[in-house]
């Protein structure tokens, strides 16, 4: 059995959609903790980058789903798509 490349863009685009913002929470969680706690300010910064890449990653997520569903739709002729009319080619004896 052959996969199509639309169906791997299809669930990496939902893992990260889904992924992006759990990983998203669990840092603000404990960003929360580590600055309220005042031990760690350090841990609090960098868990606010770690809110940020999985803010990022449910974006690319996001994108990576509309163009599997754009694929896959486009491949089973569900979705009409314009196409340039081809140019003539001449030959040499028609010159």
């Amino acid at each position: 059995m052959r996969f199509k490349r639309s169906a791997g863009l299809f669930v990496t685009g939902i893992s990260l959609l889904i992924g992006g913002p759990l990983l998203s929470w669990a840092a603000s969680f404990f960003g929360v903790y580590f600055a309220t706690s005042g031990r760690d300010t350090g841990m609090a910064a960098i868990s606010i980058a770690v809110v940020v890449f999985g803010l990022l990653l449910a974006v690319v997520g996001f994108f990576m789903l509309i163009v599997a569903i754009h694929r896959a739709l486009v491949k089973i002729d569900a979705l009409p798509v314009l196409t340039q009319p081809s140019q003539r080619q001449y030959s040499a004896s028609e010159y």
